[in-house]
């Protein structure tokens, strides 16, 4: 940890989703780019490449020195992890991956044991938020961490302090509502999960609030732009700045990729106040800059995110409300281009606010974001004139209306000629040189900012003229002749001695020679990998899969005679009233206090109260752990009634690596104190075996894992399972509250509200003040408590209710064994 801030020039990483994009990215002038392969990654619907196409990649950035960091940020079910994942990294690690960016830590852990050598990056689904994680991360080869969306510029800032590992920060594209890696909504409305790169992005629905308000797109937030705060982040000591949009064209990651490499280079060149000074003095080139973001993609226009506190700042255009929701409509909202001055049955006049050019696609809306109308331009217009255009009978334009462009043709055709007409060209210089009797030798060199390269071949011995002797422009001009190559030469020195004679074939081959050896070496990979045999013939033949599996004997099974554990029912609780009612209740063993809704004193009575009635009680931290938090925490360990010093207290139920670092590294309890909730995905054995290399000793299963997959999991754990509960959709930074009523922390917080979807589902949002999140619920709870004989037999002993939203007689009726019907979750469905 180090109280110093250096100011870095960060990379510029491009998002690639096809072949076409990576093209388009290493031409605008990013530094690196990370793509997905056929599997394994968080877009799992762009058009990945895969194979040789991959590995031709690899080669083609290497080529003129861009990194590439692989995608290997999803949840692997056991069997997928075990028999799949080594011989898909395999060739790529060979080819010179530069880096793979993970998601879970089983994940992690295998690939840093099998591949040692490629660097991992700790992906934002790990929905780190503080520098504090770097120490349980650091030693299983992560180099770099992306936290959370949600950090404001302090919080990064302390980021950098905290840890020396890397930063990468996304400043640009879509945004999730909830916090990456905690959404279960597209999971557990269509089984199509996010945290497998599946997300069907159920956040840009229509939602409507109970009492008939507030209908619109709650949870989509506009588009973010950070292209205002490059001077900031570059100041903090931020290492890379990532862009989002592996589903977007080509056209999209070229401009994008171009726009940050400008101001980044910028910034860098003239110093924060010079370049300040800069922005105002060019303020219309910087507004024509973000205009031109705007026309290939924005949702009622930017913001600027987290950067300047959790609502965010909208800028750019249009211009919108104080927040970071684009409740008016979900997609491309485009560039306002005019207003319309006249309506009659057949026709609409409007008058041009900017140019358009041919094949331009426009809307007709209304106040309210609608669209009535959308048609493609014919021919190109002037700035201030008057276009009349025919109407689709039944189209709703009226007089004021404003005319949105969602397709700039004229621009994408500059961003097409630019950036993806042609690859761009190495810079190369060459020297030749021939005498009589002596072999003609030519060097290539390539020098970049940050590397070098070099190739030097000797051709044919040369021969006396007989006749006209060669001259040097000649063969300058022969060399010179590099197209259909990647170079171009911009400085070539030629040295004849004596009347030679050279055949221009024979310059000509050593030319394709030289140029292709000098390629060779600048497409090499840097890293001196090897791998060893097959995974089955390191593993003595076994499959991985069954290296941790432990024999499943009758005595593992709870309840069965002979079992050394008993079988053991666990609550969690929201509220004091339930805390009560769980220690009041015979049959409950364990009981989980949430904090979200207790202060420090309800906690302790509790905790006394319930340790005095022969429950083992437990603290859950908070779903999210942020800086604020974690401080306040510390000072409170000082104190001598501090909560944690509580003798009474069993242990503590983790949902994040900020709290398993405080609680160990700051608090002094012991790791196999500690039970990691099902958010933290220990979906795999590598996952259980990571959380036991830290000492912990007990997990809980997953909601997205089906009974079946359950049973492949290593009983060397002891494993729980929530069979009831409300389950949460989503963790946010953002508040539905707030939008609609605004902030109600000052009322106390904790208010309950009910939305409903268009297919009338309903759900239930919880604002958490004392944290600052919000958690969506789905509005039928689970059950499966006819499903524990199944869990049983994967020799788990646990069985959990999560109480949340529940009356009191309903929290009763489960607590004495009538469930309501519920639904089933991932239980025999199993999660794409």
């Amino acid at each position: 940890m180090t109280d110093e801030i250096q100011k870095r020039k960060p990379e510029i990483l491009a998002p690639a989703g096809s072949i076409e994009s990576v093209r388009a990215a290493v031409n605008a002038g990013c530094d690196a780019i990370y793509i997905g392969g056929s599997r394994f990654g968080a877009r799992a619907y762009a058009d990945n490449p895969q194979g040789d196409d991959m590995r031709e990649v690899i080669r083609y950035c290497h080529r003129y020195g861009v990194k590439v960091y692989m995608t290997v940020n999803t949840l692997l079910k056991p069997e997928e992890l075990a028999d799949s994942l080594y011989d898909y990294i395999a060739p790529y690690y060979l080819e010179g991956l530069d880096a793979a960016i993970v998601q879970d830590v089983g994940v992690m852990r295998f690939l840093h044991r099998h591949f040692p050598g490629l660097d991992l990056h700790a992906s934002t689904q790990m929905t780190l938020t503080m520098g504090e994680s770097a120490s349980v991360l650091k030693p299983y080869g992560v180099t770099r961490i992306v936290p959370a969306r949600e950090l404001s510029l302090p919080e990064l800032a302390d980021m950098r302090r905290e840890t020396g590992l890397e930063l990468e920060i996304f400043v640009h594209g879509a945004l999730c509502y909830c916090y990456s890696g905690q959404c279960l909504f597209s999971s557990m409305l269509g089984g199509r999960s996010g945290n497998r790169g599946r997300c069907a992005q159920p956040c840009r629905q229509l939602y409507q609030c109970e009492d008939g308000r507030g209908a619109g797109y709650l949870l989509s937030p506009r588009e973010h732009c950070s292209l205002e705060h490059i001077g900031d982040l570059m100041e903090i000591g931020v290492d890379s700045l990532k862009l989002e949009g592996r589903m977007k064209r080509p056209e999209y990651v070229a401009l994008t990729t171009a726009m940050y490499r400008k101001y980044v280079d910028l910034y860098d060149k003239l110093g924060r106040t010079d370049y300040e000074q800069y922005l105002a003095c060019h303020q219309s080139e910087w507004q024509e800059d973000v205009r031109k973001l705007a026309e290939l993609y924005n949702r009622q226009g930017f913001t600027s995110g987290y950067m300047e506190g959790r609502s965010g700042v909208p800028y750019a255009v249009p211009k919108g409300k104080g927040d970071m929701i684009a409740d008016l409509r979900p997609n491309h909202g485009g560039v306002q281009v005019g207003t319309v001055t006249a309506v009659d049955p057949h026709t609409a006049t409007y008058r041009l606010e900017r140019d358009v050019h041919a094949q331009d696609v426009v809307e007709f809306r209304d106040g309210k974001q609608r669209t009535s109308y959308e048609y493609t331009i014919g021919e190109g217009r002037r700035k201030g004139e008057l276009v009349k255009t025919r109407y689709l009978k039944g189209s709703r334009i009226r007089k004021g209306d404003s005319v949105y462009r969602t397709k700039d043709a004229g621009l994408l055709e500059e961003i097409r000629e630019h950036y993806l007409s042609e690859d761009a060209k190495l810079t190369v210089s060459m020297h030749f040189e021939a005498a009589e009797g002596e072999t003609m030798k030519l060097c290539a060199a390539f020098q970049g900012e940050d590397r070098e390269a070099a190739f030097l071949l000797e051709g044919d011995i040369c021969q006396k003229a007989q006749k006209s002797a060669a001259e040097e422009e000649s063969i300058r001009r022969i060399l010179c002749q590099t197209g259909g190559t990647v170079f171009r030469c911009s400085n070539c020195r030629v040295k004849l001695t004596g009347e030679l004679f050279i055949p221009v074939g024979a310059v000509k081959r050593l030319r394709r020679e030289v140029l292709a050896g000098l390629l060779e070496k600048l497409e090499a990979s840097e890293y001196d990998r090897h791998i060893g045999k097959p995974l089955t013939e390191i593993n003595n033949g076994q499959p991985e899969s069954e290296m941790y599996a432990e024999p499943m004997h009758p005595e593992h099974v709870a309840g069965q005679s002979g079992s050394k554990d008993p079988e053991r029912i666990v609550v969690s609780v929201l509220y004091d009233w339930q805390a009560q009612k769980a220690i009041d209740d015979p049959g409950v063993d364990d009981i989980y206090l949430r904090t979200e809704q207790m202060d420090d004193s309800e906690l302790r009575r509790l905790i006394r109260k319930g340790a005095a009635s022969g429950k083992n009680m437990y603290l859950m931290m908070p779903l999210i752990f942020r800086e604020a938090v974690y401080r306040s925490e510390q000072q409170k360990l000082s104190r001598g009634d501090s909560i944690y010093r509580m003798s009474e207290l069993t242990g503590y139920v983790i949902r994040n690596m900020e709290s398993f670092v405080f609680l160990t590294k700051k608090a002094g309890i012991a790791a196999e104190r500690i039970i990691t909730d099902a958010n933290l995905y220990t979906a795999n054995n590598e996952a259980l075996s990571w959380w036991q290399d830290q000492g912990v000793k007990h997990c809980t299963v997953p909601l997205e894992l089906t009974g079946q997959e359950c049973q492949e999991l290593s009983t060397s754990v002891d494993i729980e399972a929530v069979i009831y509960g409300y389950i949460p959709l989503m963790v946010s930074a953002q508040c539905v509250h707030r939008h609609q009523k605004g902030c109600q922390k000052k009322n106390g917080g904790g208010q309950l509200l009910w939305m409903q979807d268009a297919k009338k589902r309903t759900f239930v949002v919880l604002n958490c003040c004392k944290y600052c999140y919000n958690i969506i619920y789905h509005g039928e709870p689970l059950c499966l408590d006819e499903e524990r004989q199944q869990y049983r037999k994967c020799g788990i002993k646990r069985f959990r209710y999560d109480f949340t939203i529940e009356t009191p007689q309903e929290m009763t009726d489960v607590l004495k064994g009538r469930f309501p019907e519920g639904q089933k979750g991932h239980f025999y469905d199993p999660v794409q």
